[in-house]
């Protein structure tokens, strides 16, 4: 949600609702967003009132309460479409020993110093008293934004060891942002950088991926590489190493100086950094085989087919969607497709019908994958000019633009066994042959192919 004139008008009217009884208090990214002067998302609202006074109290207005963490004191408050996010005053006790994202102690409070201190970053704990405009900084937050600097909202000892998410969200933070931790804040996070490993598989590949996007966030800061940037801090905290061992094996692996000016490491980090948003997990990834391919065989000919298992493997533990996780296999898998352009004209075509949900994906890949060997233009991509041929002669990619589909084959009375590999024989016939791109002329052909596997019998 990017706040607009109609979520400030809003707020100014929950604000209002609160008054006399209590001051409503804005904090977090959106307050730090505003300071920033950059676009502001979700915005959080705090008091000293419980939900329970909350709700009391909102009873009387057009505004809905809807319980949403009762043992945090947090609720959602909404009118007309738009969501705050209501938290109590509170203070929170962690348990130690583990990096757990969740306090097993919450003692609500009246005081803002307390409250402010139980956050993750000063500039994550600045208030606006949103009726003054007034904005209140107990921590030193808004100086920290000006000098763009990350810094604990307390001794950061307290603040990683209650919560190991907070280690994600420092790196995080820094890319998006642009700002550089503090030197005691970085250091105290790498000593509990173990603490990671306690989160929930889900919260760390969620964090994960807003890191390799973090140039997206917030384009109107202009940072480029933010999603370098925050990888190389993942880096320095140990995190690669324990969250993608499979990339870390790559560590000081050598390459023929020939195609490559880095080791393995590093070449997929730059693929990584050249490669756009959508396909990073797999720029990151693709060469992971490449370990094991020099273990097994003493060469890194296989590296795909060794990689592709290892991509499933990362994919898995760390709980992606099936879509994703097949797509992120396909493209390692088919990264080193048509390498040195050896392919066949009309074996390239069928590999494109075949691969046509990742082929431009796969294009993008192959594209960050050249430049990266020896940081220069990338190479020829025959992929690429073979499939822009064929989208310009309006050759169908797919069995959905094909001129036939399963249901003329049933009034043929094609067996249903045959008909899935009929449709697919007759979609790469017409990758090579755009003349079959006609429905009679595809349906004759089909029509023979089933005759001819009528026979065969």
């Amino acid at each position: 949600m990017v706040a607009d004139a109609v979520h400030e008008r809003l707020l100014g009217e929950l604000a209002a609702a609160f008054a006399p009884e209590a001051t409503l208090y804005a904090v977090g990214g959106y307050v730090r967003d505003k300071l920033l002067g950059i676009e502001c998302y979700d915005i959080d609202v705090c008091s000293k009132l419980t939900v329970e006074q909350v709700k009391k109290l909102i009873s009387t207005t057009d505004f809905e309460v809807f319980d949403r963490n009762m043992r945090l004191g947090t609720v959602h408050i909404m009118k007309q479409g738009v969501t705050f996010e209501y938290t109590a005053f509170r203070t929170d006790s962690y348990r130690r020993a583990k990096g757990s994202h969740s306090p097993v102690e919450v003692e609500f409070t009246d005081d803002m110093l307390k409250d402010a201190k139980r956050r993750d970053f000063s500039c994550n704990a600045i208030y606006l008293d949103v009726a003054a405009g007034r904005i209140v900084d107990i921590v030193g937050g808004v100086k920290d934004i000006e000098d763009k600097t990350l810094r604990t909202a307390d001794i950061p000892e307290d603040v990683f060891e209650a919560d190991g998410l907070r280690i994600l969200r420092l790196v995080r933070f820094a890319a998006e942002l642009g700002f550089e931790p503090e030197a005691r804040t970085l250091e105290v996070a790498k000593q509990n950088s173990w603490r990671v490993k306690d989160i929930a598989v889900e919260r760390i590949r969620d964090e994960l991926s807003k890191i390799f996007v973090a140039d997206t966030r917030h384009p109107e800061l202009g940072l480029k590489d933010a999603h370098l940037k925050g990888f190389r801090l993942l880096d320095e905290l140990g995190l690669v190493d324990m969250l993608l061992p499979e990339l870390a094996g790559l560590k000081g692996l050598s390459q023929p100086s020939r195609w490559h000016k880095f080791d393995a490491y590093e070449h997929s980090v730059k693929t990584y950094q050249a490669a756009p948003p959508n396909i990073r997990w797999a720029a990151l990834l693709h060469d992971i085989g490449k370990a094991p391919a020099v273990k097994a065989d003493g060469n890194m000919h296989a590296h795909d087919v060794y990689g592709a298992k290892m991509a499933d493997d990362v994919a898995r533990r760390l709980k992606f969607s099936t879509a994703e996780r097949t797509r992120l296999v396909s493209l390692v898998q088919c990264h080193m497709a048509d390498v040195g352009g050896r392919m066949s004209e009309a074996k390239l075509r069928r590999f494109i019908v075949r691969h046509a949900d990742i082929v431009d994906d796969l294009c993008e890949l192959m594209d960050a994958d050249s430049h990266a060997a020896m940081e220069l233009p990338p190479e020829r991509n025959r992929m690429r000019e073979q499939l822009t041929d064929m989208r310009a002669a309006g050759v169908p990619l797919r069995l959905s633009e094909l001129k036939v589909n399963g249901a003329d084959l049933i009034d043929m009375n094609i067996e249903e066994r045959l008909r899935g590999e009929l449709l697919w024989q007759l979609l790469e016939e017409t990758a090579m042959n755009p003349v079959l791109n006609d429905r009679e002329k595809a349906l004759n052909f089909v029509a023979a192919l089933a005759r001819r596997a009528s026979e065969e019998q």
